[in-house]
């Protein structure tokens, strides 16, 4: 793929699947004028005098506004739409001199109020509705911007194409978002009110018109964000796709995008077909399976000259270079047998096409042209359509219009074809607009190359996609890169690797998926838990914790990855600010959060910028030099250490994961009681952003660990739980109830995380997967005084081994298959035991104390 430019108010309302459809039924029930109007949700009072107000119950917010201007036919209907049963107050007004309906809609049972405007007549793009001049008093907040969707936690100014959601220290908080008109609607503050309406860019709005608008509130962040997405996917009818609903969902596949072995490039005596083909065999040759086959931008003509190696430009023609494919797209993909995944860019502005096909902006937005390209695509053996540049090159003409028409007339050609979508650099309203495509089934989250600095990134974009019904995936990365590929399989969604040919990891691959690709997943996306949300967003750098889980009744699972941002380093003695020292070519930045005191220096130039301190010594002797720093790009960004003018010596200033994550670049100097000059200078590549100096006598060692907790309740685990370190093999029974901490690197730790059920056994599950108790490995699973547990086999399967925690040794028995003798270790009190495949696909295993 392409480079881009540098819980809730109720449990039952979080875990109800909205999507069932249901009739729309209205029993109009007229109200008198300031009618407040109570439901199990809210509460809505619209007055005489156009004020109006949202009343909470849990947790108690209130929100109010007013439409400026007197209202009328003020009443009250009560109906069901998709979402549930409604309430909703309506009432007529004049803004801007042109009439307006608009209407509050509360539901029975569920923390969500939608708004709708309508215009009558045509008007100025002005005067929004809803305008929340009174809401919660949060101290925190998250929006999204730009490529990618990424988080913006706390930043100041408008969220603009947005979802906007505020919260506290107590993870309650609510969340504002377009409900209609996604590729046009926007969350902004307008005189102090926080208002959901359309951007300022499209000038006036067509009688007709309908603007609607959602609001959900909870007692926990990720519930806010489930019961918002299933909500917006509710009120669309879209069928949320299940998480192997196709084969790019459910089978492990080879990519070939930015990063990978063979991107843009191939063995020259094999030519491209002949290395995939390769790649392929050689899979083969180790029992290893691939399920699908990513051909990226490479694999289509682009720019003026219409050749495959123009890596800057556009397309040309959307069809299989001939150079690469003498034989056509369709006889390469009958040669490996693998449905495809076709990456697409924007429109080059030599393409023919613009001369055949209705244009908007570097986009085609004609039917004809997405019918016959998907019906292309469908015949060469095609089962996923990537749309990539959706954030830069891939744009339309800004209005109410055309970016849906791209979209909607992109999903509808691939449905008709049986082609499911995947959006690449997507903006955060494409990720709204998708709840109106039930095709549109996966996104990638994260930059190009998945690596350790995108980890956060790609949790917390995955959020997003995940509330919405998409499901979201990291970019390419090496099967032998053990915790990348692991926190590509914890997303739930597609998983591919780029290795070269003879250079995966045959065990890495097989810890993903079973003997014919199936990757065995967690229910649901990996996201930051509640807990971190508020230590990001209130600038303390602690540690990520991201969860997810697989359900099995009251035998639920918990998968914890957690992992070190910034290791509290010791307080130095002397703490020196950079925005104070000598600046030579940084600037003081303030743009990022985390900081301390007036900002930080922010480089330049790759080489020759200094940034340079007058610091103390007390007494000769050894001192610690302590530059606390952010990097937030994929590599190091190294700095030439010097005192006194003297010999440099050259720091890594590794990664920190993001430009709002601080950490600790250590250097022992020796130095003379009185007064020293200290120097940064870049050295061949710009440099991290520097916080401050400090300065501590003697060597200070740095720790390595962090604490990371969490509750195993809030992962479903209640009562006495097992937690088991995957990477240590070791574990240890814990209170469910009770906070559980861990001390994690920056490689990061992960932990499963399971009941002790009636018999006293906790089972783990698969101990050959890295999600081991997931549904395509475990079928069911119950505990009644025994444990039992159904397994189930792929085609070429060979025996799994089951593993758990238990007391005393266990027996076990099977039917459909056969089990071998039972391992048991009485000082971890940890069995193991093989079950091997009979006739079938399952085997019913049974497991108990002895």
């Amino acid at each position: 793929m392409s480079k881009p430019v540098r819980r809730s108010l109720r449990r039952s309302a979080v875990a109800c699947a909205l999507a069932v459809t249901l009739p729309v039924s209205l029993a109009l029930a007229p109200e008198p004028a300031d009618a407040a109007t109570p439901t199990a949700g809210a509460t809505v009072t619209v007055r005489a005098d156009g004020g109006y107000t949202i009343d909470t119950s849990a947790p108690r917010y209130h929100f109010g506004g007013s439409v400026g201007a007197s209202a009328s036919n003020i009443k009250t209907v009560t109906g069901r739409d998709r979402v549930g049963v409604y309430h909703e107050t309506d009432f007529d007004y004049t803004a801007g001199g042109a009439a307006r309906s608009s209407g509050i809609r509360t539901y029975d049972n569920r923390p969500v109020v939608l708004f709708s405007t309508t215009y009558r007549q045509a008007a100025a793009n002005a005067d929004p509705f809803p305008a929340l001049s009174s809401r919660p008093s949060l101290p925190h907040n998250e929006s999204f911007n730009g490529c990618f969707a990424g988080r913006r936690l706390d930043a100041p100014g408008d969220p603009g194409f947005s979802p906007y959601l505020a919260f506290d220290a107590s993870h309650s908080g609510y969340m504002l978002s377009p409900a209609s008109n996604f590729t046009t609607g926007v969350v902004k503050f307008v005189n102090g009110a926080l208002t959901s309406t359309v951007s300022a860019g499209v000038g006036g709005l067509p009688a007709g018109f309908t603007q609607k608008s959602i609001l959900v509130y909870g007692t926990s962040i990720n519930g806010v964000y489930n019961t918002w997405g299933n909500a917006l996917t509710g009120l669309s009818g879209k069928h949320r796709p299940a998480q192997s609903s196709t084969n790019t969902l459910a089978k492990l596949g080879y990519w070939t995008d930015n990063g990978a072995s063979y991107y843009y490039k191939y063995d020259s005596n094999l030519g491209y077909e002949g290395t995939l083909r390769a790649v392929q065999n050689d899979w083969k040759s180790k029992g290893l399976p691939m399920g699908n086959l990513q051909l990226d931008s490479w694999w289509y003509p682009k720019g003026p000259n219409a050749v495959w190696n123009d890596k800057p430009d556009g397309q040309y023609r959307y069809e299989a270079d001939r150079t690469l494919f003498p034989n056509g797209l369709a006889s390469f993909q009958k040669s490996v047998d693998v449905p495809l995944i076709t990456h697409a860019r924007w429109i080059d502005p030599s393409s023919p096409y613009r001369s055949q096909y209705k244009m908007s902006g570097n986009v085609i937005t004609d039917p004809a042209y997405w019918n016959d390209r998907m019906s292309y695509l469908k015949s060469s053996g095609v089962d996923t359509y990537e749309q990539d540049w959706l954030c830069a090159g891939a744009q339309p003409d800004f209005n109410l219009t055309d970016r849906a028409a791209f979209l909607g007339n992109m999903a509808k050609a691939a449905a008709a074809n049986g082609l499911d979508i995947q959006y690449c650099m997507a903006l955060a309203q494409d990720y709204l607009q998708s709840t109106l495509y039930g095709n549109v089934t996966n996104a990638r989250v994260s930059g190009d190359r998945f690596e350790r600095s995108k980890w956060d990134e790609f949790l917390y974009t995955s959020r997003l996609a995940g509330a919405l019904g998409v499901w979201p995936f990291t970019d390419v990365m090496m099967s032998t890169e053990t915790r990348n590929l692991l926190l590509s399989n914890l997303s739930a969604g597609p998983v591919g690797v780029g290795d070269a040919i003879g250079k995966e990891s045959v065990a890495n691959l097989n810890k993903v998926a079973e003997a014919d690709g199936t990757i065995v997943k967690p229910d649901t996306p990996i996201v930051p838990d509640d807990a971190t949300y508020v230590r990001d967003a209130s600038g303390s750098s602690g540690p990520m914790v991201a969860t997810t889980g697989s359900r099995h009744g009251s035998l639920s699972a918990g998968y914890v990855y957690a992992y070190a941002r910034t290791i509290p380093a010791p307080k130095p003695d002397t703490t020196y600010e950079a925005e104070d020292a000598t600046l030579s070519g940084p600037v003081v930045g303030t743009d990022h959060s985390g900081y301390t005191g007036g900002g930080f220096a922010d480089y330049q130039h790759d080489s020759g910028d200094y940034v340079e301190w007058t610091v103390n010594a007390p007494s000769s002797g050894t001192y610690t030099l302590m530059f606390r720093y952010a990097n937030g790009g994929g590599a190091d960004r190294p700095l030439a250490v010097s005192a006194d003018g003297g010999a440099a010596s050259t720091q890594a200033f590794a990664p920190t994961g993001s430009w709002d994550t601080w950490a600790v670049q250590p250097v022992v100097v020796e130095l003379s009681a009185g007064r020293h000059t200290v120097r940064a200078t870049t050295t061949g590549a710009n440099g991290p952003n520097i916080d401050n100096l400090g300065v501590s006598a003697g060597t200070v060692g740095l720790p390595t660990t962090d604490d990371a907790s969490f509750r195993p309740a809030d992962l479903g685990v209640t009562g006495k739980a097992y937690v088991y370190d995957y990477f240590a093999g070791n574990g240890a029974l814990v209170d469910g109830n009770a906070p559980y901490t861990a001390q994690v690197t920056r490689d990061g730790s992960y932990l499963q995380v399971v009941p002790v059920g009636r018999s006293g056994i906790a089972f783990l599950g698969d101990a050959g997967k890295f999600v081991s108790l997931g549904k395509q490995r475990i079928r069911s699973l119950s505990d009644n005084g025994t444990i039992h547990a159904t397994v189930a086999f792929a085609a070429g399967d060979g025996p799994v081994t089951l593993h758990g925690y238990s007391p005393s040794p266990v027996s076990a028995t099977a039917s459909g298959g056969s089990v071998g003798q039972v391992g048991y270790d009485s000082a971890s009190h940890l069995f193991s035991v093989r079950v091997s495949p009979g006739h079938g696909s399952t085997v019913s295993v049974t497991l108990t104390r002895r």
